[in-house]
């Protein structure tokens, strides 16, 4: 054994026995920090003195993680420090013992270094650079104790030119000379603490209410500011109605150094291209509001599942589109979703209880997607007025607490004085969606003229679920009836009784339930293509640029790749997705044969979509369907011009996976649409 790993195998056994003497901490126990920070961006440098107040009766050993290039010591003189874990190659922090002396309830640390975690495919942990600093929990940039929450006091030292952002209270700010110097003051406990800096353009406003709203970007561009600010008001003043009083001074939107979409308390931090998008006005800005409610000030207990994502999807990214009343397609679009990712690979599906965070699409089909459908499934049976109840509820009793989805029953068993567990169980214990099928649909007439129909539906999955289904009649006077009818076996028959004579019978049309949708009653889209299990890739193996496209997806899709090099004729898969990729007349053909029963039509110069007509050498087009009689199976054809660089375009077209039809002029979008859907499993017409 070498002298190095004789030694840290010594250092471990260290850790071992100091662990052993160290009391065991409650849990969410809430420290105090008061750190004075410089930053040198040249440098790649941060300068800290932490002086730590820990609570009464707290444990006199505790251990915590820092990042492995800081060197520290502790001035405090009666308290000591040891390594107890040295970093390894894979871990970006070292652990240490602390041990209080008997004086009092606070340790003094001083702690230098360089931080730099190079951006690598847009992920970084945390870096300081001339171009700005980015610290997170993640970076260990003050010492992180477990099991605790933080509130603090913090003065960051910086360029003079430089604006810097933490949460919390703005305490003060000054520019003495080349430095500046800003303060912010939290009282209340935190998760984590952040600090942003750099170079910023800061634009500044208020509320009416006092709330400070700023946005920081990297070059002058007042009327980005301008459209954010048109907005955050808005959104902060529904959520504060909706829920309670927004729980912090000021918001902010950040633009940040490289790609990012976080929500952070009191700021949310977007990437340069991210920030510039016109729909994230619409989209992240009030999903990431959103957040400092559900996640920044009642936090999640992740170990018993992270139920935010869904609760902040629903009230934010659904919100918006129930705005302009394309909520049902917003449903469908999750179901379709989560059958693309999920139902298509069931190795991919797990129980909601069980998501953490979102590291693919299948894990943000459950996590965001199922989640979202459990609580819009909630305010369908009871109502806006007591879900909405039951939420306030939920964030008045749980305010800064780590919490999971059994608060949230909790609350909604107080609000509606009914036992949920049933409803909770089945959504978030177990994998999978219920599967409805409707039959022996019999309609008779009555000697007074009115009609009975009795229809038959059907769980097709193993263990049977308790549902709400909605129904939905047409009658022949023109009249629509509803019906919510409880399917708690199986099977069961259930009956409609009408003066005028029913003409369709539709179950669930409008997918308020969460169930596995039939391939016929969705359009196909890209991600349904990108979702399966197998994909296959037919190409020019010639074409440079067609080699880049399908570089790209396969490396982005979750299933197996197959490559098939194409000469003038197509040989089709038993299972599996197709991707023609590029212009070939074999594959204008093959498509013309798909696409005989939808008004399209594809020549040597054009393409023709409904009574549109696109020149092909100045469209960039994709188009996806299903294979004639074998719906299972979709097919992409992707065909671009010079516009758009072929391993740049790919990337693009993963971020609009709801659609099936797209055209670009150039870059921009000019057509964006599905081909529709005419048929379902689960419609009669009599």
């Amino acid at each position: 054994m070498s002298k190095a790993k004789a030694l840290h195998r010594l250092m471990f056994v260290i850790g071992v026995l100091f662990f052993l003497l160290v009391t065991v901490q409650a849990p969410a126990q809430t420290l105090n920090h008061k750190l004075d920070v410089e930053l040198l961006p040249t440098l790649k440098m941060i300068k800290v003195q932490d002086k730590i107040t820990f609570p009464k009766d707290s444990p006199r050993k505790v251990s915590f993680l820092l990042h492995k290039d800081l060197q520290v010591t502790v001035l405090s003189p009666d308290d000591s420090l040891i390594v107890l874990h040295p970093a390894t190659s894979d871990e970006s922090f070292t652990e240490y013992g602390l041990s209080l002396g008997s004086q009092d309830q606070t340790a003094t640390l001083l702690y230098s270094g360089v931080i730099y975690d190079p951006v690598v495919n847009d992920n970084s942990n945390g870096l300081i650079s001339a171009e700005g600093a980015t610290l997170f929990g993640s970076t260990y940039w003050y010492p992180s104790i477990l099991d605790t929450q933080k509130s603090f006091d913090i003065s960051i030292r910086a360029p003079a030119e430089w604006k810097t952002l933490s949460q919390g209270q703005l305490v003060a700010q000054e520019v003495n000379g080349s430095t500046a110097i800003t303060r912010y003051k939290e009282i209340y406990p935190q998760e984590d603490i952040y600090l942003v800096a750099g170079p910023f353009k800061n634009y500044e406003t208020e509320t009416a209410s006092g709330k400070k709203l700023r946005v920081l970007l990297r070059k002058d561009d007042p009327p980005l500011a301008q459209s954010f600010w048109a907005l955050m008001p808005e959104y902060i003043q529904h959520y504060s109605e909706t829920i309670a009083p927004y729980p912090y001074a000021s918001f902010s939107a950040v633009e940040n150094m490289w790609e990012t979409g976080y929500g952070m308390p009191s700021f949310t931090l977007l990437g340069p291209t991210v920030i510039r998008l016109p729909f994230i006005l619409n989209s992240s800005l009030p999903h990431e509001i959103l957040h400092n409610w559900w996640g920044n000030s009642v936090y999640v207990d992740y170990q018993k599942g992270n139920w935010s994502e869904g609760l902040t999807t629903y009230m934010a990214d659904y919100w918006q589109q129930e705005k302009i009343g394309a909520d049902t397609a917003y449903r469908m679009k999750t179901l379709s979703q989560f059958a693309d990712f999920v139902a298509s690979n069931p190795a991919n599906d797990f129980p909601v209880r069980e998501f953490r965070g979102r590291h693919n699409s299948s894990s943000q089909a459950v996590g965001y997607g199922k989640s979202m459908m459990i609580f819009h499934m909630l305010e369908f049976r009871f109502g806006k007025e007591v879900f909405e109840k039951a939420l306030q509820d939920f964030y008045n009793t749980n305010l800064y607490q780590r919490v999971s989805f059994e608060e949230i029953q909790k609350s909604f068993e107080k609000v509606t004085t009914q036992n949920l567990s049933g409803f909770f169980t089945q959504w978030l214990d177990r994998k999978g969606a219920p599967v409805l099928e409707l039959t022996d649909v019999k309609l008779m007439r009555w000697l007074d003229g009115s009609h009975a129909t009795s229809y038959v539906l059907s769980q097709k999955q193993d263990e049977k679920y308790d549902l709400a289904v909605p129904v939905i009649w047409k009658l022949e006077s023109g009249e629509e009836v509803r019906q919510l009818v409880k399917l708690t076996e199986k099977s069961q028959i259930f009956t409609l009784v009408s003066r005028s004579r029913p003409v369709k019978i539709s179950v669930d049309p409008e997918f308020h339930v969460f169930r596995s949708l039939y391939t016929e009653e969705r359009p196909a889209t890209i991600s349904s293509v990108v979702g399966s299990s197998q994909v296959h890739f037919y190409f020019d193996g010639n074409d440079g640029g067609a080699q880049q496209f399908v570089q790209t997806w396969s490396k982005s899709i979750e299933g197996k790749s197959t490559l098939h090099n194409v000469g003038d004729s197509i040989e089709l898969p038993e299972t599996g997705a197709l991707v023609l990729v590029g212009d070939k007349t074999a594959f204008a053909n093959f498509m013309k044969t798909q696409l005989a029963d939808q008004k399209f039509s594809v020549s040597d110069t054009s393409l023709q979509i409904d009574d549109q007509s696109f020149a092909l050498n100045e469209h960039s087009t994709v188009l996806v369907t299903r294979l004639k009689g074998k719906p299972q199976q979709p097919v992409i054809w992707v065909r671009w011009t010079r516009d758009n660089p072929p391993a740049e375009w790919a990337k693009r077209l993963l971020h609009y996976g709801s659609s099936g039809i797209l055209v670009f002029k150039g870059r921009p979008v000019v057509l964006q649409s599905s081909w529709p859907v005419t048929e379902s499993p689960l419609q009669r017409k009599m």
